[in-house]
């Protein structure tokens, strides 16, 4: 219930403000992209980051954003899912056509049928190659629960990297 009332709360703030504005990211993992991990996922894994991202308020160079997340993750072990809700500091330029942006989001991480609230921190580089298109490079920083109550792992928080494409709407 809590899901569907976070989407459509989104969702009418998006038809509040303009569409002209609305970022669509799609990004791959790089480490199970390029190498796998030493869990038995080989390279190629798939571990995809989309976010929808609408600014709701503009400066001169910067804006405040926020935005929807999922994450998902083809793991060997328990696929992996992340659904969150977060807001953002976006400045379009810090030279150039490079610009960068701080996120912070709640979410929530499913393995198969666990569940285990998730607070998460990201920074974020873009190359604009268009007005609309951009090639953005994540830092991921994030408390996993999962993997304590699951694996008994002494490691809580992962940190991940992503690659992948942002396209303006």
């Amino acid at each position: 219930m809590r899901k569907i009332f976070f989407t459509l709360s989104f969702l009418l703030t998006l038809s509040i403000y303009g569409q002209n504005n609305i970022e669509i990211s799609l990004q791959q993992d790089a480490r199970l992209l390029l190498f796998g991990d030493k869990k038995g996922n080989d390279a190629l894994t798939v571990n995809l980051l989309t976010k929808l991202a609408l600014p709701v308020y503009n400066f001169e160079n910067s804006y405040l954003l926020t935005y929807l997340s999922v994450e998902y993750a083809d793991l060997v072990e328990k696929n992996y899912k992340r659904y969150s809700l977060g807001a953002g500091y976006a400045i379009k330029s810090i030279f150039g056509k490079i610009g960068a942006t701080a996120y912070a989001d709640f979410g929530k991480i499913y393995r198969q049928k666990d569940g285990f609230f998730s607070v998460g921190f990201s920074g974020e580089l873009s190359y604009k190659i268009t007005e609309r298109l951009k090639v953005i490079c994540t830092q991921q920083f994030t408390y996993r629960k999962d993997l304590k109550v699951l694996y008994n792992s002494k490691k809580e928080y992962v940190i991940s990297g992503f690659i992948g494409l942002k396209y303006r709407l």
